[in-house]
């Protein structure tokens, strides 16, 4: 593992942990607003996600951060993905509970 493409790793799922942030916040408000009859469930999903997704981010740096510092593969770097695949199944959810 290279020094120099964990911290560009990790500034990124730094920078990509404020865009989920901002993300979920929107779409989950505008999903809230448009729908009156949503169920508690979905509320506590959508609010859920709201912390969720970013902390994905620190939590996938951090791990790559720990493999680099004992010793890890390059496999490590795959955890950066994590929030990605996150990110994919909100987008999905909140797209087909907005219709």
């Amino acid at each position: 593992m290279s020094l120099t493409w964990v911290i560009i790793g990790s500034i990124a799922q730094l920078m990509l942990a404020f865009f989920l942030f901002m993300l979920v916040v929107f779409s989950a408000a505008g999903i809230a607003n448009n729908n009156e009859a949503l169920k508690p469930i979905h509320l506590t999903l959508l609010n859920l996600s709201i912390y969720l997704l970013p902390a994905l981010c620190l939590i996938s740096a951090g791990v790559v951060i720990y493999e680099y510092r004992n010793g890890g593969s390059a496999i490590a770097y795959w955890w950066y993905l994590l929030p990605v695949v996150a990110a994919v199944v909100y987008l999905v959810y909140a797209v087909n509970l907005n219709k």
